[in-house]
């Protein structure tokens, strides 16, 4: 158990990012004062990421089904759903995030994060007014030799489109969610993104707007954690406040984000930037993947029902970052593990209940 536990946090840790050529995990930073160009700072400042090469896929230039049904004659919110669905497939991920300035006029600006992979999005439900996307990373590295090895795989994160949703969680700093229930939300759609855990991150609501070259969504004001890139190495700021764009292309979709760092109550630290474009690919073996979700989809079943039921039941809650030294991420992949092998439904079922319940803080302020 030790073991899998250690070969799945090496996995999430270092194999499931590849790191574009040129780059190097630099941890300088640069006081903003003091350079002309900020989204592309190169040479002035290099950026960190992941520290393994990938293989490179093959790019898919051809349309997808779902998106060539946009641009017919559908009534909107049919539209709307196949939008969603678009993003469904198999992509080469790039991810950015650029601090852009600071409040004080020396801020240190941190290096530019820069990282990719490969990853199956898997549609789990499709309900008329409910859509659930499970990513799947499966990535093949390269050593030192050229030597191929692979694939390793990874369950990543998760993002459920709900319309028209009267209930929006909002992280509100502290370890602490609280349930929000907006006023209008009329033929909007919610999008809720989970952490690799099946753990709530953030969530937001919107319109999509349906034009002929791209179907666009942008998100109202949404507090969130700190990324996984950040919370290890940053303790100057408590959450993210930001708002996201999501744009459905015929070649993939793009996701931007721009981000407040914000000190808890409401302290603006920075700013930063982040795009992250899902390019179709082909060719490129993903059965891995299928097989690790196939094997286990009935386990991550299980964690999805247990915090829906949190979710409907309780306004607010609070979550510890470790149990037993670990975070949530490592006791359910571990368990998933386990699920693998013995197929014991009514085991897991039990663990997950032991485990969430071990993570819930219940001296959370009201």
């Amino acid at each position: 158990m030790k073991f899998i536990v250690i070969f799945l946090f090496w996995i999430l840790s270092s194999l499931a990012i590849a790191e574009e050529d040129g780059y190097a995990p630099i941890k300088d930073k640069i006081d903003q004062s003091k350079i002309n160009w900020i989204l592309d700072r190169l040479p002035a400042q290099e950026s960190r990421g992941g520290s393994t090469s990938g293989l490179e896929p093959e790019i898919d230039t051809d349309i997808s089904q779902n998106f060539k049904k946009i641009q017919e004659s559908f009534a909107k919110k049919t539209k709307d759903r196949l939008a969603i669905l678009s993003m469904a497939g198999e992509y080469k991920a790039n991810f950015e995030f650029t601090e852009i300035f600071g409040s004080n006029p020396n801020y240190s600006l941190d290096n530019p994060y820069k990282s990719w992979g490969t990853e199956t999005i898997i549609v789990i439900e499709n309900k008329e007014n409910f859509i659930s996307l499970q990513h799947v990373m499966a990535m093949f590295t390269k050593d030192k030799d050229g030597k191929v090895r692979g694939p390793y795989v990874q369950k990543h994160w998760r993002q459920d489109w709900t319309y028209e949703d009267k209930s929006i969680l909002e992280f509100q700093g502290k370890n602490k969610w609280l349930i929000q229930r907006p006023n209008d939300v009329r033929g909007t759609w919610s999008q809720a993104v989970y952490q690799v855990d099946d753990s709530p991150r953030y969530e937001s609501y919107g319109k999509w707007v349906h034009e002929k070259g791209a179907s666009n969504w942008i998100s109202k004001i949404t507090k969130r954690p700190l990324p996984r890139r950040e919370h290890t190495i940053r303790n100057d700021y408590d959450l993210l406040k930001g708002i996201n764009k999501i744009s459905v292309l015929p070649w993939g979709w793009v996701m931007e984000e721009s981000n407040e760092k914000i000190r808890v109550p409401s302290n603006f630290i920075g700013s930063e930037y982040g795009l992250a474009r899902y390019q179709k690919v082909k060719n490129y073996d993903f059965k891995a993947a299928y097989d690790y979700w196939d094997s286990t989809k009935e386990y991550w079943g299980l964690v999805r029902k247990k915090w829906n039921k949190i979710l409907i039941l309780e306004d607010n809650f609070c979550l510890r970052k470790k149990h037993k030294n670990s975070p949530l991420f490592m006791h359910h992949f571990a368990q998933a593990e386990q699920f693998k092998e013995s197929k014991d439904t009514a085991s897991a079922k039990e663990s997950i209940d032991n485990t969430i319940s071990q993570f819930k803080d219940e001296a959370c302020p009201s």
